[in-house]
């Protein structure tokens, strides 16, 4: 039917591959038109509609205007592609920078655009796909709701079988029925390989998978009901990842793996010292965390029984240089001034591309980057914090390596980057570990003795961030540790906190402090480090100063802010009182903080299964006032003030 109807309109216009190649400027959404009274008459398909407009009036406000149902997700904007529509009866206007970005090749030559970029032509007919997208609100774990719809669709079609009479090739017969309803679709050489092992039984009928505007794969019988795409928190110190039902919205698995680039340096900047080695030492990390990346899509698929062809799309969340090195750049540049990365724009690649074990060509779509050193991960964050929306003035910290943080003030967001190091995470703490069983995380100092909490109960092997932070507050608070930051030695101990003065353990690096065992027997007691104080006042005094700064540049202060939220997975078991007495936050109040968990991995979730949210997260970045804190004036003198601790109230 559709080919028939393109015969009926007549040989097709097109631009050429040269024009594809010449940007135009894009149309704004209403153009100023010659005059008041001037109207071009069109006609929309499959409605067989004809329409009257005004002159300069954009395709898509055309169909709007008179009830035609062309989708779109990004409200016109140009930048979700959804809004195509197919150009016949007038010479086909040439592509521009969003027609280009948003449709492949064939489909350009073949003269469909999209429909918010062109104003309307007098005599042109404009054929829309009539959609399967369906759209659905789902409840998602402690940050809202998203709503379902994904750039991933799958329909079902049954070709006429071929014949003498009709020997139609399989594709074709499949395009006859297809188009209608999804418009002009290349297929990828992975689905018609696929479609070729489908052989005779392709009358029998078959499933198209289109993500995006590409067909992904060909599917025997009817597999609509059935469909996965995976989200992934690429961080510098853990990679988490999640299988997510495309129908449904539920995660059918999730897995995580210490980041394989972590033998390479603990944070961003040592692994990027790394790649100035040269291209190997590039292709070294870039291979490492590809393979923490298969071993978790092999434990999701192992976990939930999904076959790796069922995976159609990935979507990726991580700070700049993870994400440079995820795709193969080199990152290095970063690391010194002026900090220029190799790209903030999103990256969208294949499956096949990066060697994951999935789908081939599956799509991949790596967010984008706010800054050098604000990256995808908190793009993650503020859309899943739904920062830039909420009401008053909220600061928004992920605590981790790297400590980014993004201030709200009305509808502008401030934003910089705190290297915090990997103390919050158990790292460069003597007795330091990661939050896993065994690890202290959470401190009580009593009168004459500690309380501690450990990870799955037993005898504490050593102690994680949540602790660490935990220790340090209550010995602020009992009178152990000075604001300074200094332990007390065993005399000013037993001046001031006498029943604790057993468990100083003296020594030329500035004492420690027992939190499990004996004094008597240090070797196997479970000790708190002047250094270790050191390390954490390093870390909480680099995100603090951040803070200040960004506080500062929004002509704010600490008392305005009417919410705090912690995300990360340290921020989810740090507690907000901790947080205050170490200096970490402002004191709101602890009843004004709020963890969020793995913001930027909810993120990551939230791109995959919604189309809308990924439109929002590539216009994100734009919103973003950055602040590069090496900048700063007097930088050093506020990070000297940031790194004290406030004095414990009465």
């Amino acid at each position: 039917m559709f080919r028939a109807l393109g015969r009926a309109l007549g040989p097709v216009r097109r631009s050429g591959r040269a024009n594809i190649g010449r940007a135009t400027p894009p149309f704004r959404r209403r153009i100023t038109p010659i005059a008041i009274d001037v109207c071009v008459r069109s006609r929309f398909l499959p409605e067989d509609r004809e329409i009257e407009t005004p002159a300069g009036t954009t395709v898509l406000d055309a169909a709007h205007e008179h009830d035609v149902p062309v989708e779109t997700v990004c409200s016109g904007k140009g930048t979700c592609g959804t809004c195509r529509v197919l150009i016949r009866g007038v010479d086909v206007p040439p592509p521009n920078a969003h027609d280009r970005r948003r449709l492949s090749d064939q489909q350009l030559v073949h003269g469909w655009r999209l429909a918010c970029q062109h104003p309307v032509a007098e005599g042109a007919v404009y054929t829309h796909p009539v959609g399967v997208r369906t759209v659905r609100v789902v409840e998602s774990s402690g940050l809202g709701r998203i709503r379902l719809d994904p750039d991933v669709q799958k329909i079902y079609v049954k070709p006429a079988a071929p014949s003498l009479h009709d020997q139609s090739a399989d594709w074709s017969r499949i395009q006859d029925e297809l188009a209608a309803v999804a418009g002009d679709l290349d297929p990828t050489l992975e689905a018609l390989a696929r479609l070729a092992a489908i052989g005779e039984q392709v009358s029998e009928g078959v499933t198209i998978v289109i993500a995006g505007n590409r067909i992904v794969s060909v599917e025997p019988g009817d597999t609509t009901a059935r469909g996965f795409g995976m989200a992934f928190d690429v961080g510098t110190t853990t990679v988490v990842g999640a299988l997510m039902n495309l129908t449904t919205g539920e995660e059918a698995a999730v897995a995580s793996g210490l980041n394989g680039q972590h033998l390479y340096g603990g944070d961003v900047i040592s692994r990027m010292s790394v790649t100035m080695r040269g291209p190997a030492w590039v292709r070294r990390l870039t291979e490492a965390v590809r393979d923490t990346i298969r071993e978790i899509i092999a434990a999701c698929l192992e976990k939930s029984g999904v076959a790796p062809h069922e995976v159609y799309e990935l979507t990726f969340v991580g700070n700049t240089v993870m994400e440079h090195l995820l795709i193969g750049a080199d990152p290095s540049r970063i690391s010194y001034s002026p900090f220029v990365p190799t790209t903030v724009d999103p990256v969208t690649c294949t499956a096949a591309e990066l060697g994951l074990n999935v789908l081939p060509s599956a799509p991949v779509w790596v967010a984008p980057n706010a800054a050098s050193y604000v990256g995808g991960d908190i793009v993650g964050m503020m859309l899943s914090a739904n920062l830039g929306r909420r009401r008053g003035n909220v600061l928004a910290i992920d605590v981790g390596t790297n400590g980014e943080i993004v201030l709200q003030k009305g509808a502008q967001l401030y934003a910089t980057a705190a290297p915090a190091g990997p103390a919050f995470e158990g790292a460069e703490i003597s007795q330091g570990m990661r939050a896993a069983p065994g690890a202290v995380e959470r401190v009580r100092v009593l009168a004459d003795d500690v309380e501690l909490d450990v990870i799955g109960g037993g005898e504490p092997m050593g102690i994680c961030g949540s602790g660490l932070v935990d220790a340090v507050a209550e010995l602020l608070r009992a009178g152990a540790v000075a604001p300074s930051g200094r332990l007390l030695s065993l005399d000013e101990v037993q001046t001031a906190a006498p029943g604790l003065a057993h468990r100083i353990i003296p020594d030329e690096t500035g004492g420690a402090f027992v939190l499990s065992g004996s004094a008597d027997a240090p070797e196997t007691a479970l000790k708190l480090h002047a250094q270790d104080i050191r390390q954490l006042q390093l870390a909480k005094g680099s995100i603090r100063c951040g803070v200040n700064v960004l506080l500062t540049h929004a002509n704010l202060r600490a008392e305005d802010l009417d919410e705090v939220i912690l995300a990360g997975a340290f921020g989810s078991y740090i507690d907000p009182a901790g947080a205050i007495a170490i200096g970490l936050v402002p004191d709101v109040g602890v009843e004004a903080i709020r963890a969020v968990g793995n913001a930027a991995g909810h993120g990551a979730r939230m791109c995959l299964l919604s189309l809308t949210s990924r439109v929002r997260a590539v216009d994100l970045p734009a919103r973003v006032v950055y602040v590069e804190l090496s900048a700063v004036p007097d930088f050093q003198d506020e990070f000297a003030l940031a790194m004290g601790f406030p004095a414990p109230s009465c």
